[in-house]
This record gives C-alpha cells, structure tokens and sequence, in this order.
C-alpha cells in the first residue's frame, strides 16, 4: 500500500485517498479506525482505495471510519473522481469508476464540480415513522419543523440501531424547508456520528421531495457543509438519470505508516 495519502472533502464530508499498488486487498480494520480516528490519527469520515480496473478508469473501495467496508458513498465518490484525475487514471473531464454497487459515469466541470450518475432507484416507502429509500446506500427520511432543533446523535442511534437493526442499519436523515429552502442533516452508519453532508442521503432526500412534494429536477439541499444537486428522471415505479453534483475539495497531502 502506497504510504502516501491525500486528504479531501466534499461539503464538509472528510476522507483519506490513496492509491492501490499490487494485488487488490481488503484493509486491516484496525488500520482504517486508526487512520480515521479524528486527535489521535488523520481524521476522516472514512477511506477510499482506487485500484486499477479492467472494466472501467479505476475500482473504488470504500472504507467507513469503523473499518469496515461500506456501501456506495456519493461524496466519497466524487472525490475520488478528483483525486483520480490529478493521479492521471484518466484523461479529460470523464470517467467510468466500479464501486460496490456497480459501475458508474462521472465528470468534472470547469468550476471543477464533479457529477457521479447514480443507479436507477424505486420509489420510497412509507416505513418506521418516516420514509425509506435506497440510492446505492439506505436511507430513512423524517421531514420536520426545524433541523436545527433534532437531536442527530440521539434519535439517529435510536433509529440505527432499533427499528433497523435487522437489516444491517440504516443511514438517518432530517429535512426542513425555509424560505422555499431545504436544509437536511444526517446520521451516517459506519461514521456512527452526524457528518457535514452525505452524497447519498442528499440524492435519497431529492427523490423522497420530488415524490411527496412534487420538487422538480434538479434539486438543492443545503448541508451543514454546502450545497448540493440532485438530478433525476421521474419514471412509473422509480427514477432514472440520477445524479449528484457538488464540489471536491483537495485539503492536503501527506505520508502515513500504512
């Protein structure tokens, strides 16, 4: 494993990247807590590893800050769509990446945005007291007064790892509309904190507000950590075209005793 890292976040949601040399390998969890562990180590919400791909530019494994392996994560990817591109995997403004839920496209605009295309997704469910949709990580979604006044480190555990403990948990999200503005916070499994902001929860959020308050295409969520944009093609059953953009954000690099 290379020792050297880069650190970047995508509206406030942190991560450690780094390149894959050899055999592609799944890392020590202890090693992945200890990177992510904020005082003590890097500090990050969770790690990614690109690793060379047949199929595509790269193959994306990505890490929670518990050590384990995670499901898709939307900021994360864009991220390492960036770092991608600055490492020389591809050329141009367009990628193809694998991550766990399969393969996707991405692109980087000339403010260096980056979009991740998402796959097709149903629509959400009622469930739980709140909604529940998947987006390539799973989400439940509670709409309120104010976002500001949820206790995220209180009811998102209770949540996590209550009604939705039998299916592995679930990532937790609050919406709140201001002004003809969305603002949402989430709870992330796998972090088992409240992050700045969640590529998936946002792209989840879009399509539960599309379906029950008729937003159209494309959608803004305000995140504690910035802005991000969800478009999406409404479709009998689901939705198609989906995707997340939002910017990326290089903090620094440096050596860590991998």
């Amino acid at each position: 494993m290379a020792k050297r890292f880069s650190k970047y976040h995508g509206t406030g949601n942190d991560f450690i990247l780094l390149m894959g040399t050899g055999e592609r390998e799944t890392l020590d969890v202890g090693l992945v807590q200890h990177a992510c562990t904020r005082h003590t180590g890097i500090g990050a919400d969770g790690l990614m590893v690109l690793w060379p791909s047949e199929q595509s530019d790269f193959h994306l494994d990505y890490y929670n800050a518990d050590g384990q392996l995670g499901s898709l994560c939307g900021n994360g990817s864009r991220c390492a769509v960036h770092f991608a591109r600055a490492h020389e995997l591809f050329e141009g403004t367009t990628c193809r990446f694998e991550a766990a839920d399969g393969l996707h496209e991405a692109h980087i605009d000339a403010n260096g945005w980056v979009t991740v295309h998402f796959a097709d997704a149903t629509l959400a469910v009622e469930q739980h007291g709140g909604w529940f949709v998947h987006t390539g990580s799973p989400h439940h979604i509670l709409e309120v007064d104010d976002v500001e006044d949820v206790s995220v480190l209180v009811d998102g555990p209770a949540l996590r790892y209550g009604v939705y403990a039998a299916q592995n948990g679930s990532n937790i999200n609050w919406l709140s509309q201001k002004d003809n503005a969305w603002s949402i916070r989430t709870y992330e499994r796998g972090v088992e904190a409240e992050t700045l902001s969640c590529g998936t929860g946002a792209v989840a959020a879009a399509l539960y507000l599309h379906q029950t308050h008729a937003l159209p295409s494309p959608v803004r969520l305000q995140a504690r950590g910035g802005i991000l944009e969800v478009g999406f093609s409404a479709q009998e059953g689901g939705f198609t075209g989906i995707t997340l953009k939002g910017p990326a954000t290089h903090v620094y690099d440096g050596i860590w005793p991998w």
